[in-house]
């Protein structure tokens, strides 16, 4: 496969949520693994351009490009200045050069944000990148993703807009693929809106540094219950938000307790996490369960480091015995490396990714089932882990294989087009 030169906008790496990460780290993975010596420009909120530094990509150019909605709009990362820019002098503009050179632009909207439940400024933000690929006449591919719901005539309208002038999209699920087909409209050719998978599916794990390792070592013959608490939904601000059923906190202190004294060591895995614990942070939705507990339960008790990036939490992940998560990206980390899981979930897309791995029944809605009978059917998971790890090994190798294939056929095809046939692509 030819060298590519592309761009990746909606998965910023860096950012605390360790779930968008794992879907910009997948897209990385297989672009150094399938089309080495390419160019990848992974925008995010930063500033200015800097260079990948870890050094896991030695075979692509990876770099970051911050750009922003920002009242700053004579800076270059500002969207009002690439707007200009674009329509005056590209090549006057880091962002707007990116874009007029790259052979495609993959948008993946935070696996989940193309929407306007969050406000139009939300919407607007993660539209941009797309707009921008029309207006530089790039084809766009919408990777794997969940479209709307949309509450607005305008928000579905933009959606439709941009659904139709895409080159390839991908739905992550049966239901947002049926959202998919609706926003292209009946005259769509369907050969291009495909039915996928998370990205995150794909990543690969990496060993952490020899501190956390030895940490997990020490637990050797423990049973290990992964636990991942969604800062999130930790106080009234989010029960409302999300319509729960009940209190999220005494919930999961309540599933801690029954795992310790059903003889597991409880092991924290957070998922999204920010300076000082502040906001959704799930270092404070862990803080808050462990001052639920006693001191001997607490003791049955210990955290992965919040700082620990997406893949290496994987690897944390593979360790456990059995995993429960609320952040959805937390469980398709666990469900990936064939761990029994179990999804606490306070939306719909967790129920469409559960089902794609054969596990549809280890989901239970936190918007409907809160306290006692959810801590029953947690704990009834955690008892049948043997059995959910054998339906694993068989349910899983092609899912995660299917995650590695459509980036490797995405690819394919931008690699097969020519700049006069992208153009043709996007007409």
């Amino acid at each position: 496969m030819r060298s590519l030169r592309v761009v990746l906008a909606g998965a910023a790496i860096g950012n605390g949520n360790r779930g968008v990460e794992a879907l910009g780290r997948s897209v990385a993975d297989a672009v150094q693994r399938e089309s080495p010596g390419s160019r990848l420009t992974i925008l995010d909120d930063g500033w200015g351009r800097r260079a990948e530094s870890s050094g896991r990509y030695p075979d692509a150019d990876v770099e970051y490009l911050g750009v922003r909605l920002s009242r700053r709009w004579h800076r270059p990362e500002s969207w009002a200045q690439i707007r200009l820019a674009q329509r005056f002098a590209p090549q006057l503009n880091p962002a707007a050069r990116r874009f007029t050179d790259a052979d495609a632009i993959l948008d993946i909207s935070a696996g989940d944000s193309f929407t306007d439940l969050y406000g139009p400024t939300r919407l607007a933000s993660v539209s941009e990148p797309k707009e921008a690929a029309l207006r530089a006449g790039r084809p766009l591919i919408l990777l794997p993703q969940t479209y709307g719901p949309f509450t607005t005539q305008e928000g579905r309208r933009k959606a439709e807009r941009l659904v139709r002038a895409s080159a390839i999209a991908y739905a992550r699920d049966e239901w947002s693929h049926t959202q998919l087909l609706e926003l292209a409209g009946p005259d769509a050719d369907t050969s291009r809106l495909r039915r996928g998978v998370d990205v995150a599916f794909a990543l690969e794990p990496r060993e952490p540094d020899s501190e956390a390792v030895r940490s997990l070592a020490a637990l050797e013959g423990e049973v290990l219950a992964g636990v991942n608490v969604s800062g999130l939904l930790r106080d009234r601000s989010g029960h409302e938000r999300f319509g729960l059923a009940g209190d999220y906190i005494e919930t999961m202190t309540s599933l801690v307790r029954q795992l310790i004294k059903d003889g597991a060591h409880v092991v924290f895995v957070p998922h999204v996490h920010l300076p000082g614990g502040a906001g959704e942070s799930d270092v404070a939705g862990i803080e808050a369960v462990r001052a639920g507990l006693d001191e001997a339960e607490v003791a049955r008790t210990s955290t992965v480091p919040a700082t620990l990036d997406a893949a290496e939490l994987k690897w944390c992940i593979s360790r456990m015995d059995w995993f429960v998560g609320s952040r959805m990206h937390s469980t398709i980390g666990s469900l990936s490396t064939g761990t029994p899981t179990f999804g606490y979930a306070y939306s719909d897309k967790t129920q469409g990714v559960f089902d794609s791995c054969g596990m549809g029944s280890q989901v239970a809605d936190a918007r409907r089932v809160a306290g006692d009978k959810a801590v029953a059917a947690m704990a009834d998971s955690f008892t049948s882990r043997s059995r959910l790890r054998d339906e694993l090994a068989r349910t899983m190798p092609p899912v995660v294989d299917e995650s590695q294939r459509q980036l490797r056929d995405v690819l394919a095809a931008v690699a097969g087009w020519s700049k006069s046939d992208a153009v043709n692509v996007i007409a």
